[in-house]
């Protein structure tokens, strides 16, 4: 993988972004000292190159969403990640180095069914070893979480579940919003 090399002008468009995405390029350009057509190429470069993105979500500051942490230690982390990259819930994963190599993070509007997921999809993996689940109680900036909403309606959940035969649903779990079997608000 090539090292990334930004210049000076490209760190200072980034954050001009960063504290204002809806500044024009011609306002950009201004505050940069280059041409228009100069920041629009150096825009286009940096999306190209996945450094910047513009991304729709929720601010979990402001939603009363819950993220809840979770770190694994595993023996195949892939596979994990692979069973649930399609849950509503699951906001990210991350493979790390350490003792517990894996770190899972979940959203949702109850705390009851993000710990659900953990004990059913987690936890009975032979592959774990270590699990601690910490929630995160407050940002100290604004974080902007993508929220799964474009999902199309199946009988069987990502994760490969049946709501209705789950014990925890109908008890502590909303139930996932791909099935049909959820009782939540946000992910209708």
């Amino acid at each position: 993988m090539k090292v990334l090399e930004l210049d000076e002008k490209d760190r200072l468009i980034i954050k001009i972004l960063q504290e204002n995405p809806k500044i024009s390029q011609t306002e950009v350009a201004k505050l940069v000292g280059l041409s228009q057509p100069s920041v629009g190429g150096r825009i286009k470069k940096l999306k190209e190159l996945g450094i910047i993105d513009h991304t729709y979500g929720v601010n979990l500051k402001n939603s009363r969403m819950y993220i809840l942490k979770v770190d694994v230690k595993c023996k195949n982390p892939d596979e994990i990640l692979d069973t649930l990259r399609d849950c509503p819930f699951f906001l990210n994963g991350f493979v790390v180095a350490g003792n517990r190599n894996l770190i899972l993070m979940f959203v949702g509007e109850d705390l009851p069914t993000l710990e659900a997921i953990v004990d059913k999809h987690v936890r009975p993996n032979p592959d774990v070893y270590d699990v601690d689940v910490g929630i995160i109680v407050r940002t100290e900036k604004s974080t902007i979480i993508p929220l799964n909403v474009g999902f199309k309606r199946d009988k069987v959940a990502p994760c490969k579940s049946y709501c209705s035969e789950c014990d925890y649903w109908g008890k502590i779990c909303l139930g996932c919003p791909i099935t049909g079997h959820y009782r939540g608000r946000v992910l209708r």
